[in-house]
Order: structure tokens, then sequence, then C-alpha cells
């Protein structure tokens, strides 16, 4: 009797499927590690590229303060004060926070001078030491270019204006009178 060959599974062909599968599944490993360096590669551009904008947002952030620390000097600094919602309070209180408010029709080149050289040496002065005048009339001769006297004093002129800068609560502390 002889038995039939049929059922019996070629054993080469066996090692044929079993050595196509292992071949296939290294390939499907390359694929898929070229696959996570490829996005390891792009994941770390990413990164550097959001590194990026986080030091451009914080200097953006740091020149913003410094900007607007700026702008508020310069605000400080100008001689008309910057409109408040506060409420209304006495000239007398207003003038000693925020300064003075003039209304002119205009402005000429020596009253400009003289409220540069008024802020410059009254806006912040220690009530212990007021600027001297004669300080305060060389600063008016100076911008105004005029000539001081002969013995070496600031011009008369500029010993008036500086008279008529000078706060009347200093006039009255140092028994000065108009």
């Amino acid at each position: 009797m002889r038995e039939s060959t049929d059922d019996l599974s070629d054993p080469t062909r066996h090692d044929d499927a079993v050595q196509f599968n292992l071949e296939y599944w290294r390939q499907q490993a390359e694929v898929s590690r070229a696959a996570m360096a490829r996005l390891a590669a792009r994941l770390r551009g990413r990164d550097r590229r959001i590194e990026l904008l986080e030091l451009a947002i914080a200097r953006t952030v740091v020149m913003h303060h410094v900007w607007a620390r700026h702008l508020e000097r310069k605000l400080e600094r100008s001689p008309v004060p910057a409109p408040t919602a506060q409420p209304q309070r006495s000239p007398a209180e207003s003038e000693q926070e925020n300064g003075a408010i003039v209304r002119l029709p205009h402005l000429t080149r020596t009253l400009e001078a003289l409220f540069d050289v008024m802020h410059e040496h009254w806006s912040e002065w220690d009530p212990e030491r007021p600027p001297k005048s004669s300080t305060v009339a060389r600063a008016i001769d100076e911008r105004l270019g005029l000539k001081g006297q002969a013995n070496g004093e600031a011009s008369r002129s500029a010993q008036t204006f500086a008279a008529a800068l000078r706060p009347d609560s200093v006039n009255e502390t140092d028994g000065r009178h108009r």
C-alpha cells in the first residue's frame, strides 16, 4: 500500500515561508526605524523652533516693559500733566501734585527756555536745600545766550527771571520779599 503524499507539506516550502516572513519583518523594522529617525529629527526641529519662539516672546516682553517705562518717564517729564479721572481738587492741591497748568495764547523761545530751567531746577528739589538763585540765573543766561556781568555774576535779566521762577514758599521761608 502506498501512502498519499498530497497531504504532506513540503519542508522546503515551509522554510521559504518562514524565511520570507522573517525578511518581511526585518524590512518592516527598517522602515519603522527610518520613520522613527525622520520623526525624531522633525521633532528636534520643532523643539528648536519652539525655543526660538519662546526666546522671541521673552525679548518682546522685555522690550515692551523697557519701552513702556521709557514712555512713562517721558510722560512724567512732559510739561503738561496727563488728564486723570480723579475727583476735582483745589488749585493748590493740583499745583502741589502735578505742577501748574497754564494756558498761553503762544509760546516764545524765551518762555520755553524759562519753563525748561524752572522744570530742571524746581521740579524735584530738596526743601532743606533749594537751588541757589545764582545757579538758576546762570542756567537762564546759558539758555537764552545772555552775557553775565563783568564781575562774574549772572546778567540782571537772568537774576530777575530767576527770582520770578522761585516758589513763593521758598521766598517766605528765607524772608525774601517782592
